[in-house]
């Protein structure tokens, strides 16, 4: 059987142009239409529509199984790639918000495959959801690559349109990866603030409603009147007790009453969703209507609390009845996300914050060109010569120019960098005053450093803009994917852009010559 297939893209009609567009309609469809040409023309369409045949080919029994229904799959992988990267690019939109706009804006349509000449096939919110994991990390972080080399890549077609070279995307003048600039940050993710009380008072609320799913399934077992909603309303009352504590004469003993009554409620809660869990393991075929999926979900969910819950317990009884100090690698952060660490970074407004230290790297343009989540803590200069590494696997070149704040200024790493890599141009910020300002009479390494100024501003957008503040992805791995999609959607923007700078240039050129 061969390794490849023919498949052609199948009709696509013209989005329909509004009478008179506003410029802001404009700009977008112009973005959306360069983005669709980079996409053809650096060949990603064609190399994740290979990667999910692969996959198909090794999952496939023989050659008649491979080729059922293939022409239905190739249309599903070109429009799941090109609604994975619509929604990274639109601030991760959520999946309700694609359902709708998909099944409405022919634009979008047009760009994401989704058919709508006789009839409109657009995709429900489950499918858009699923459409981001139907390609592996390694898929999209290859395509990352094979972006960068091709943004790079030397003109080499003569357009007799345009009377110049093109290189593989349509640039005429190649993108330079050669300089980067390198900061780190902290991705925070979507948990309350990790205090004791609210963490308790949280494994609570989880495992009251999931035993409330349970019981509208089918299962019931003995509970007070009212059920889970009676407890609801107990817990809350408790919480707004505790958090309207603070402000009484008597406070700390206060707290720690409403403590003790909070951890045998929690005993309580603990109580009845193992016997709810036990009757859901024996009695599912029986009483309900729940697949073994289903309820393997809603079991894995009391087992993920129920595991956890003394040592939060514990926890809450250390700080706040025993006033003891807990160590930082032995607290539960979050029950939630297992992976979050710690990180002091002495920020205006966040001295302490909580998540996964990110770090990236981005060339002159503002391209990322090396990004990485973390999950452990360390130093950026501990984390440096591996992102000079992987940032030249990533641009498949040898860097020229390294530039960065006084976090990445280490005497060891330095001397290591000068022996790796003897050609690099070495502009890090340095600690020592007496460096500095022997460097500070160097112009090229000021200019460096202000540019580097715009670095910080493009973390911001990525974090803010791109990510709305936080990460909504539950787990490290599932953020690594989203951030995968956020990294190859943002420069996919940043090259469109540049490349209609660079046509809006030589028009004009065209108007003055002629």
């Amino acid at each position: 059987m061969p390794t490849t297939y023919s498949h052609p893209i199948r009709f696509r009609p013209a989005p329909i142009q509004p009478f008179k567009p506003s410029k802001h309609y404009r700009e977008y469809r112009k973005e959306l239409e360069t983005i669709d040409d980079i996409l053809s023309c650096s060949g990603l369409d064609e190399f994740m529509l290979q990667q999910a045949l692969n996959r198909r080919k090794e999952q496939s029994e023989d050659e008649k199984t491979y080729l059922w229904g293939i022409d239905g799959f190739i249309n599903h992988v070109r429009s799941a790639f090109r609604i994975s990267i619509l929604r990274a690019s639109c601030q991760l939109r959520s999946v309700r918000a694609m359902e709708i706009s998909l099944g409405s804006n022919t634009l979008e349509q047009w760009f994401c495959f989704i058919p709508n000449f006789d009839q409109i096939k657009s995709p429900s919110k489950s499918s858009i959801d699923r459409d981001k994991r139907f390609f592996t990390g390694d898929d999209i972080q290859a395509a990352f690559r094979m972006l960068l080399q091709k943004a790079s890549s030397s003109p080499e077609n003569y357009d007799p349109l345009l009377e110049s070279a093109m290189n593989a995307i349509g640039f005429e003048m190649p993108v330079d990866l050669l300089e980067v600039w390198y900061d780190g940050t902290c991705m925070a993710t979507n948990i309350h603030f990790p205090t004791d009380w609210v963490q308790l008072g949280d494994c609570c609320k989880s495992l009251l409603k999931t035993i409330g799913t349970i019981r509208a399934h089918g299962i019931i077992n003995r509970m007070p009147a009212g059920a889970t909603a009676a407890l609801l309303s107990e817990l809350n009352q408790l919480l707004i007790a505790f958090g309207n504590a603070r402000r009484r004469k008597d406070s700390k003993k206060l707290r720690k009453k409403i403590l003790r009554d909070l951890k045998r409620f929690a005993g309580r809660c603990a109580h009845h969703a193992s016997r709810h869990r036990e009757l859901l393991v024996d009695c599912r075929e029986e009483k309900t209507d729940l697949s073994e999926a289903q309820a393997a979900l809603l079991i894995r969910n009391l087992d993920n609390i129920l595991t956890q819950l003394p040592i939060i317990k514990k926890q809450a009884h250390d700080r706040i009845i025993g006033g003891r100090k807990i160590k930082a690698d032995e607290k539960i952060l979050s029950v939630y996300e297992p992976d979050i660490k710690v990180i002091l970074r002495g920020k205006n407004g966040s001295e302490v914050e909580f998540g996964n230290q990110l770090m990236i790297g981005e060339n002159r343009d503002g391209l990322i060109t090396y990004y990485e989540l973390f999950d452990d803590v360390k130093n950026d200069w501990g984390r440096l010569i591996g992102a000079l590494e992987k940032t030249e696997q990533n641009i498949g070149q040898r860097l020229k120019l390294c530039v960065g704040d006084r976090g990445f200024s280490d005497a060891k790493t330095e001397s290591q960098m000068e022996e790796n890599h003897p050609d690099l141009t070495n502009h890090i910020f340095p600690k020592s005053t007496s460096l500095h300002n022997e460097k500070r009479k160097d112009p090229e390494f000021k200019a460096s450093q202000k540019r580097r100024a715009q670095t910080e501003a493009r973390i911001a957008i990525l974090t803010n803009n791109y990510q709305q503040g936080r990460s909504l992805s539950k787990g490290i791995e599932s953020q690594r994917m989203e951030l995968d999609w956020v990294m190859l959607a943002h420069n996919l923007r940043v090259l469109a852009r540049k490349r209609i700078t660079e046509e809006q240039v030589r028009s004009r050129e065209r108007e003055k010559a002629a």
